[in-house]
């Protein structure tokens, strides 16, 4: 495990895996009060095989602190591309569940030259009045103690058990400036690497209709439906999403998208 110190002074936790300098990159981004530990952890290995691998806690989750009072997406935007800077990534793809993709997707509007492809798995676009007020009131950390206490325990794992009350209360109100100064439809014509939309058809999060319409409005984008599978991480088996991901990666090196 290294660390990156940003411009605030909070110290963001990474890990590289790499076995051939001259492998394509993959940046996998965890979702939303996940980390490093348990998410895309199980897929590490098989991918290192035939990629090189960057995997980062984002601001305020598991080892990376967080000197802002808040989460703002632009700025855990701007922790991502400062990472890349610091390893002198000039080109990657990147791999985002649930948040993370949608980060991904901020990524490549931000640093369209240096994203070659993206694959969003469980990531929701789509913040309506009523998603986010759903939302909004599961991120309530003394209900989801009550309620959920498995997870409230795995949260004071992999959080700390000072700190994952507040980064909840601090993923609730991510959610509500995302419904409210989040992307647009509008912006998706300005994605122009290569975009695989990956979705259960059990999920409870995202629609299938709106992963459809996500995938429709993306210049270069495609659809992938898993069966059985739900919006939790662990729900999620390598197979068959993880040859996917190999393939897409591959293909997507020999596509030059109009710039």
């Amino acid at each position: 495990m290294s660390s990156w110190t940003t411009d605030d002074g909070t110290q963001i936790n990474y890990e590289l895996v790499t076995s051939r300098a001259s492998q394509e990159i993959l940046l996998l981004l965890p979702g939303l009060l996940g980390t490093i530990n348990t998410q895309w952890r199980n897929f590490a290995r098989p991918l290192a095989k035939e990629f090189s691998l960057i995997m980062m806690d984002l601001r305020g989750h598991g080892r990376s602190t967080n000197n802002a009072r808040f989460l703002n997406p632009e700025q855990m935007m701007q922790d991502v591309v400062g990472l890349l800077d610091t390893l002198n990534v000039h080109r990657v793809h990147v791999v985002g569940y649930d948040f993370g993709g949608y980060l991904a997707l901020m990524l490549a509007l931000n640093q369209p030259r240096r994203v070659q492809s993206l694959i969003l798995h469980a990531t929701k676009f789509y913040w309506t009045t009523e998603a986010t007020q759903k939302m909004r009131e599961q991120l309530d950390p003394d209900k989801m103690a009550e309620t959920v206490p498995a997870y409230a325990d795995q949260l004071v794992q992999e959080h700390g058990g000072r700190h994952w009350r507040e980064l909840v209360r601090q993923a609730s109100d991510l959610i509500g400036y995302l419904s409210q100064k989040g992307l647009t439809e509008n912006m998706l014509a300005h994605v122009l690497c290569p975009v695989l939309v990956s979705l259960g058809d059990r999920d409870e999060l995202v629609s299938l209709a709106e992963a459809q319409r996500l995938s429709r409005l993306l210049r270069y984008g495609g659809l992938l439906v898993l069966p059985g599978v739900r919006h939790p991480y662990h729900s999620i088996q390598p197979m068959p999403l993880l040859p996917m991901i190999e393939h897409f990666v591959k293909s997507a090196v020999t596509v030059k998208p109009a710039r």
